[in-house]
């Protein structure tokens, strides 16, 4: 009996080494090939919640654009009358919460009843959003005629985005606009309208719909989805929209973002900087503020933006690492169980 017993107890440990061996190799595997395809599927849930985020600003600057648009073309029909001119603007404005501020600049004595500078402009109250308020620049407040964005327009007749500004009216209001030459009846252009959209709102809209429509995947603990960051930059790299006020307006988002390897960042800023969709998101990885992270990019349609998310690799990486984690840690139970059942049999088996 002692005998049969003692046989029982050297299969089971030889069962418990070789499991050991296997577990220790099956570990070897699930990390290498889980924790690479978990990094691809984390990657792929914060491309995709970009997505959403960028059909959201896409839809709020073609409710821009729209409303610029049909207006410039009633613009054009009634430059005949200026005094109505006012009322447009803050008609453009009052449409939805998307436009900050409204104005049309003409050229030099374009109106010579209205002075050297025409100038009709609408806002939103910075105390009451609500409150549209309207006046006509004049000569001595608006120098409109020597701004590069005016000029340009006017030389070049086409529409656009402008690069972000501080309002003058508003010193405290960081803007984009979009910008559209109005044509007389000869097809010359001769004034500038302009429509404004808050940076801060947009900020706080691309943080809005994050949290409503880019919910956490519940195979990822809520403690890894809380570290990305998404940023709207132009093709030269300055910050449209920042969580941080100050930094928005300071610096580039190539200052912020160093190579990690032998990665040329000199093409990734190229790619950037022409407009380019990211490649390979989870398999190269930057160093942003000093942070190993993964980068993801899209160009903004009908713009000079860029939608950009930068996410830390130590979420994937850890996300990776806890699944590896609970998969051999079931791998294990089974193998426990396995060799428990062993056990038992023999010496249920050996006890006759």
């Amino acid at each position: 009996m002692m005998i049969r017993r003692h046989i029982a107890n050297i299969i089971t440990g030889r069962l418990i080494m070789w499991m050991l061996v296997l577990l220790i190799i099956m570990s070897g595997i699930i990390y290498y090939w889980g924790t690479r395809n978990i990094v691809k599927l984390h990657a792929e849930l914060f491309h995709n919640k970009m997505l959403i985020t960028y059909e959201y600003t896409r839809r709020i600057l073609s409710d821009v654009y729209v409303s610029v648009t049909n207006n410039a073309s009633y613009l054009e029909q009634s430059l005949n009358h200026p005094e109505g001119h006012k009322d447009v603007m803050k008609r453009i404005v009052s449409q939805g919460n998307r436009v900050h501020s409204c104005d049309i600049c003409f050229i030099e004595n374009y109106y010579p009843q209205k002075g050297n500078q025409f100038h009709p402009f609408a806002w939103r109250s910075q105390n009451n959003p609500d409150e549209i308020q309207t006046k006509e620049k004049e000569d001595d407040d608006s120098d409109h005629l020597n701004a590069t964005w005016f000029r340009s327009t006017i030389e070049s007749d086409s529409a656009r985005w402008t690069e972000p500004y501080i309002d003058k009216d508003d010193r405290k209001a960081a803007l984009a606009a979009y910008i559209v030459p109005i044509h007389d009846a000869a097809g010359k252009p001769v004034a500038v309208l302009r429509a404004s959209i808050s940076l801060d709102w947009l900020t706080n809209k691309l943080a809005e719909t994050d949290t409503k429509y880019s919910k956490p995947s519940s195979s990822i603990p809520d403690i890894f989805e809380s570290e990305s960051k998404r940023f709207i930059i132009d093709h030269g790299g300055r910050f449209l929209t920042h969580p941080g006020e100050v930094q928005r307006m300071e610096g580039t988002f190539f200052s912020h973002l160093k190579p990690r390897g032998d990665y040329d960042i000199e093409l990734l800023i190229e790619r950037m900087e022409t407009g380019k969709t990211s490649m390979n998101e989870s398999e190269v990885r930057f160093t942003f503020d000093d942070e190993d992270c993964f980068l993801f990019f899209t160009p903004v349609k009908h713009t000079d933006w860029m939608m950009v998310t930068v996410v830390p690799c130590k979420s994937a990486d850890w996300a990776g690492i806890l699944y590896c984690l609970e998969i051999t840690f079931l791998v294990f139970l089974m193998m426990l169980v396995l060799i428990l059942v062993n056990y038992i049999y023999l010496k249920s088996r050996n006890s006759y």
